[in-house]
Formats: structure tokens, sequence, C-alpha cells
């Protein structure tokens, strides 16, 4: 499976799930996959917006930080209402109405129901207030339902899983690793091609041209 159609697959989950917690219970297909096109279009616009000012504030480092992925909220309009710089100056106080919004609604209740319709549960072994406790998500608590063992060992070293140690890849036929395969290609493509390896011998030097091509 490709990366776009392995990020649209994983996708799909979520918003299906944020419908259901909405009262959505059936939709076309069609537009099911017009929300999953928006949605993904609206990541990579963050993502994009984030990366943009990581690179203008520290290009020594930039990789995003907290900063950057407010200011991306910004440009995408996911904090409303909120003042521009200058009328925060001007006024003489940061306004954090929208960022009060936005945190209000992952903690009120509209998230509340997303997390319940997702299945979200307590960490295993944990024996404090449930609401209190991190949440697994639906990825690793769908990945742990299709495993038979409950381990995530069959997931190393793919995108749904932890990174894995790297390993020599051994080639059949004698080569240890492609590197060396390779090289091996590379020493027979640069032999000369003097003497036939074909299989068929060549026609004697006194036939004539018709007699060789009878031959």
């Amino acid at each position: 499976m490709s990366g776009p159609n392995l990020h649209n697959a994983l996708l799909r989950p979520p918003i299906i799930q944020i419908l259901r917690a909405q009262g959505f219970h059936s939709t076309r297909p069609s537009v099911l996959e017009s929300l999953q096109d928006l949605t993904g279009r609206y990541l990579m616009l963050l993502a994009s917006s984030a990366v943009e000012h990581a690179a203008n504030a520290h290009p020594d480092d930039p990789v995003p930080a907290l900063e950057d992925i407010y200011q991306a909220l910004q440009d995408a309009g996911a904090l409303r209402p909120q003042m521009r710089e200058w009328e925060e100056e001007w006024h003489g106080e940061e306004d954090m109405r929208g960022l009060d919004g936005f945190l209000g609604w992952i903690t009120g209740p509209a998230h509340r129901e997303i997390r319940r319709i997702a299945g979200f549960v307590p960490s295993e072994g944990d024996m404090v207030d449930p609401d209190a406790v991190e949440k697994e998500d639906y990825l690793t608590a769908l990945k742990k339902k299709h495993s038979k063992t409950g381990e995530e060992s069959r997931y190393a070293g793919t995108v749904l899983g932890k990174h894995a140690e790297e390993h020599p890849v051994v080639i059949d036929g004698g080569a240890p690793s492609i590197q060396d395969w390779t090289a091996q290609v590379r020493a027979r493509s640069s032999e000369p091609t003097g003497s036939d390896t074909s299989g068929f011998s060549a026609a004697p030097s006194h036939l004539s041209d018709d007699q060789a091509m009878v031959a």
C-alpha cells in the first residue's frame, strides 16, 4: 500500500467516529471521501505552516516547537475569536479567547463524547480516576484487537509500530548483502565480452557468408 493510500485509510476511522459522536449513523461513501480529503488537506496545511514558522523563527534547529504550532493554528483560523498582534499591543494584554476556546473544546463534553465513541479505555494496571488516565487511541486498541499475542512485535519496523534495528538483508545465491551483490553485478558488467559464452559455436572462417548463414 502506498503512502497516500495508507494515510487515507488511517484517517477514515477517526472521521467515522467523529460523525458517530455528532449523531450521524450513515452516510454515502462519496461524502465520507470528501470529508476525508478535506481533513487531510487541513492537516497538511497545519503541518506545512508549522514547518514554515519553525524555519523562519529558528533556522538552526527547524523542528517545530509549541509556539510554531500555535502560530500555525492561528494561520489556519482554528483560534477564533483572536485579536491581531498589533491589537493586543494596543490594548496592552494578550488575547487568550481563541486558545481558551480551543482547549475548552478538547477538554469539554464534545470531545469527551468522541473519546467515548472511539472506545478509549484506561491503561492496563492503572487504579486511578479514569478521567485522569492517559487513554488509548483507536489505532492502539485496533492493533491489540487483531494481534493474537497482544504484542506489537509484528508491527515493528512499519509505520504502525516502533522503529526496528537495522539489519543486513541477505541475498539468495551467495551475496551476503545488497552492497556486495551490487558490486558483483558491476564487476560482471565491466568484464570483457571477447569470449562467446552464449553456448553457440561460431561458424568456421573459411565458409562464405551465405554458407555461414545456412550453417
